[in-house]
């Protein structure tokens, strides 16, 4: 049955290639097409293993995010013209220009209204994509202002992750504020797991405490690495062993225009050596630029897995690092697509690392703002683009588990359970 499986898959690779003659330059937005496709649903059932690159609070799919805006009416949303789409915590009050979303579909507004303005597809022709992208992040920054909404919105999130084939979500999170603020959405996300797990006991889900490398987020670097320094202490995992939920650190932002890793090369060291088993996963190579010193400074660092690494093709000796030291890539090819690094996946230089013996890593950055849903469109992207086999998808998918930061035990309990699933959709009916 197995052997049907694949002669199965490469029919609906053939099927797709005729709807789609483009080929792998795709507009994960605009070609909504793609998404009720044989390939696509074949693509939305494949037991995925995990998703080791996905940003706080950009998640869950537009669709689902009017629901969850609809379920909590101290959400609001403006609709006068100043502040369209832009969400605020109003708690039991309203402000002049704002209703709850049950009142925005009352009054004719759609799922698509909203997916006009919260992804990518807002952006004016010609218009810089970055800065429209995290004009997003503005509007939507506070759709987890407290913890009970951090708790329902990544219990949804999770078991919606579940619901597509993934088992375990390694999550890029700042903690703002004061420590106590981070405790508390350290344990919003333990107990949303906790919820999860009485649906899929074996979901597991890692936090990468993030600060930022532009000059916005830079006054708050050392207050966004100790709070999450505190919350790895304080927040465990506490159903698999009292594990740390917290595992590794990042430095994030769109990288041309903020400040370089440079400028905390010494912090990144220090805050390594003071806290044995933690990892380090750094944004580096998110850049079409030749003048990029990122991916350098990253090495210098000590990085277990790389973040994007997308222009590494420009510096032969730190390729020839990277492959010695087995660093394994986190790739997102449909937000290297969104944000205009990359318009034909065939050209992606991710699959000439995977040639060249490089692990990568199939991640979805921040889906919500970019695609559809979380992880399927971006395996879609590369099975077209880099005509992969179901080989290949099986050995993507089983990376992405043993790249993960999971403790051993836990990554081997992983590992079971997907082979398990994975032999069972291989001989499934097709």
């Amino acid at each position: 049955m197995g052997i049907a499986m694949k002669k199965h898959f490469e029919s609906l690779k053939r099927e797709f290639l005729a709807a789609y003659p483009q080929g792998a330059r795709l507009d994960f937005l605009r070609d909504t097409g793609i998404y009720k496709t044989g390939l696509y649903e074949f693509l939305r059932r494949m037991p995925k293993g995990a998703d080791l690159h996905a940003h706080a609070d950009a998640i869950l799919p537009i669709r689902e995010q009017v629901r969850f805006l609809a379920d909590h009416p101290e959400l609001v949303v403006g609709i006068d013209a100043d502040n369209f789409g832009q969400i605020r915590y109003a708690g039991v009050g309203m402000a002049e220009g704002f209703v709850t979303m049950k009142e925005c579909l009352e009054s004719g507004y759609t799922v698509d209204t909203f997916r006009r303005i919260w992804t990518i597809l807002g952006a004016a022709e010609g218009a810089d994509r970055w800065e429209y992208f995290e004009s997003i992040f503005t509007r939507c920054g506070t759709i987890c202002a407290t913890p009970s909404l951090v708790e329902d919105y990544y219990t949804r999130v999770m078991l919606y992750y579940h619901s597509i084939g993934v088992e375990h979500l390694e999550l890029r999170c700042p903690f703002f504020g004061s420590r106590e603020d981070a405790l508390m959405r350290g344990m919003a996300f333990q107990r949303a797991l906790k919820c999860v797990r009485e649906v899929d006991p074996l979901f597991t889900l890692r936090i990468v405490g993030c600060a930022g490398k532009n000059k916005i987020w830079d006054p708050q670097f050392s207050n966004l690495i100790e709070n999450a320094m505190y919350v790895r202490q304080m927040v465990k995992d506490v159903y698999r062993g009292n594990t740390d939920l917290l595992v590794a650190i990042d430095i994030v932002n769109e990288e041309d225009t903020s400040y370089s890793l440079a400028r905390y090369e010494d912090r990144i060291r220090e805050i390594v050596a003071n806290h044995p088993g933690l990892k380090l996963t750094l944004h580096a190579g998110e850049s079409l630029r030749g003048e990029n010193n990122e991916i350098a400074i990253a090495l210098r660092c000590g990085i277990d897995r790389l973040g994007h690494g997308f222009n590494l093709y420009r510096y032969p000796a730190l390729l020839k690092e990277v492959l010695e030291k087995d660093i394994c890539i986190e790739v997102c090819p449909v937000s290297n697509v969104a944000l205009g690094y990359c318009d034909d996946l065939s050209k992606h230089p991710a699959a000439t690392y995977r040639a060249e013996g490089i692990p990568v890593v199939i991640c979805s950055d921040d889906a919500a703002y970019q695609a559809d849903e979380p992880l399927v469109a971006d395996y879609l992207g590369v099975t077209i683009g880099w005509d992969l086999s179901l080989d290949d998808l099986k050995a993507l998918c089983r990376e992405s588990i043993v790249r993960s930061f999971l403790e051993p035990a836990d990554k081997s309990l992983l590992l079971r359970a997907w082979e398990s699933g994975w032999h069972h959709f291989e001989n499934s009916k097709s």
